[in-house]
């Protein structure tokens, strides 16, 4: 019998009450990581080195792509929600602040600009950017389009220390981390004010979907509104330097927000402690990635994000005795998954195996 919108909502509800759902909670993408060539419409943007302006976005042209993939997911009878995202080849917050924006084969990428730390000041962020226009523009047409079918949210925003990174270089960044510490911080916590506002922005427009709202990208339904953020910037940095430069802001952005997940790479596992210690945050997001450590590998960080009472989501294309080893080997209790199986008829056997489970 397929799951009603009520059910699901109560198994969210659970999920973030940190009790037992009926079955293990997932939702499902279709085809390979590089979620941004997923689109037709897409084609004509990703030609190596094109430069990428707002106007050269057409999204309506998008729209059917967004149908389809709702569709495909949708006959799996999932216990997540499918949400539609802006586009997420584009990287959205760099754009916001001044980046040109390059295409790649996969995605797009932005070109860094900034000289030093002194040229941070004088970046300025607008809601009357092209790109922020753009951003929203995604926004109206994909509520149009799903008419309270699925919801709307956030894409790859990229942190606070990512998008810097991206303005003015990694190593640049870490470099005036060391020489300038003071002008970086005062850019992170203004790159923060800008991320809160587009997402506030966002949320308004989207209004109330089913008593609450989706989480973008890793398709999970809150009960109010909900974010994400991601510092893969992270895995470059000591716990001191993290804590001393993005901490802070990353308990701020919880603290706006009831619902809140922050994603994580393993190759950042050093810096899981400094995540965990953030008490408004209440996931933790671990990718399962391509040649990194197995999920029974993984078991013992899983373990600790749980210890901590904190949700966990598990993030890749798992298989049914990869979920199994999950299950087997965690209490039940604040799990999720976000499966990225390769096509219809795999989505379809693990959907099956997965409502087969009665914890």
């Amino acid at each position: 019998m397929p799951k009603t919108n009520e059910f699901r909502i109560e198994e969210h509800k659970k999920f973030w009450r940190h009790e037992k759902t009926e079955g293990l909670l997932a939702g499902f993408r279709i085809g390979d990581y590089f979620f941004a060539t997923h689109y037709q419409a897409a084609k004509p943007l990703l030609v190596n080195g094109q430069k990428i302006s707002p106007d050269m976005i057409d999204v309506d042209s998008f729209l059917e792509d967004y149908e389809k993939q709702f569709q495909l997911v949708d006959r799996l009878d999932q216990t997540a929600f499918w949400t539609a995202e802006p586009y997420t080849g584009i990287p959205w917050m760099e754009a916001f602040w001044g980046s040109e924006i390059i295409a790649g084969e996969y995605s797009c990428v932005a070109h860094h600009f900034v000289k030093g730390p002194e040229e941070l000041e004088s970046l300025r962020f607008s809601m009357d950017n092209p790109w922020v226009e753009k951003y929203f523009e995604f926004v109206k047409k994909l509520n149009t389009l799903s008419a309270g079918r699925f919801p709307v949210g956030e894409p790859i925003m990229r942190g606070q220390g990512d998008t810097t990174g991206a303005l003015m270089g990694q190593t640049e960044l870490i470099l005036a981390m060391y020489e300038e510490p003071e002008m970086v911080k005062a850019f992170l916590e203004r790159m923060v004010d800008s991320f809160l506002a587009i997402n506030e922005e966002m949320h308004r427009l989207n209004g109330d979907f089913l008593g609450g709202s989706g989480m973008g990208f890793y398709h999970l339904w809150a009960p109010g509104k909900c974010v994400w953020f991601q510092e893969d910037i992270c895995a470059l940095l000591s716990p001191d330097l993290y804590r001393e430069f993005f901490l802070e802001n990353e308990r701020r952005i919880c603290s706006v927000y009831d619902y809140s997940l922050t994603h994580q790479h393993p190759s950042a596992f050093y810096n899981l402690d400094n995540l965990l210690s953030n008490e408004g945050l209440k996931v933790v997001e671990i990718n399962k990635d391509a040649g990194g450590p197995g999920i029974r590998e993984m078991l013992p960080q899983f373990k600790k994000v749980l210890d901590k009472g904190k949700k966990l989501q598990v993030w890749g294309d798992l298989d049914e005795e990869e979920i199994k080893i999950v299950y087997d080997n965690l209490p039940p209790e604040g799990i999720c998954f976000n499966l990225i199986e390769k096509d219809i008829e795999t989505a379809q056997r693990v959907s099956d195996y997965l409502n087969g489970i009665h914890l």
